[in-house]
């Protein structure tokens, strides 16, 4: 398992995990509920984290997530 980025929130985290398994890309999200302890430990420890349960899709999973997050283009 490889850890793919932290996400704002859970809703963001659910989202991409969701992105990256409907792209063939199984991915899990870790630390979906310590928001709650968000002031006993520092804040950034307690954002929730994507992981991929195959290190193989790293790069293709960092593109699929780069893709998600771009704007679109307005013309």
């Amino acid at each position: 398992m490889r850890r793919l980025d932290l996400a704002p929130n859970l809703a963001i985290a659910t989202l991409w995990a969701d992105w990256l398994c409907q792209g063939g890309i199984p991915a899990t999200v870790q630390r979906a509920f310590t928001s709650g302890i968000a002031g006993e430990i520092p804040p950034d420890q307690a954002l929730p984290e994507v992981w991929l349960t195959d290190d193989s899709h790293y790069d293709r999973a960092r593109a699929l997530l780069a893709a998600l997050r771009a704007r679109p283009s307005r013309h």
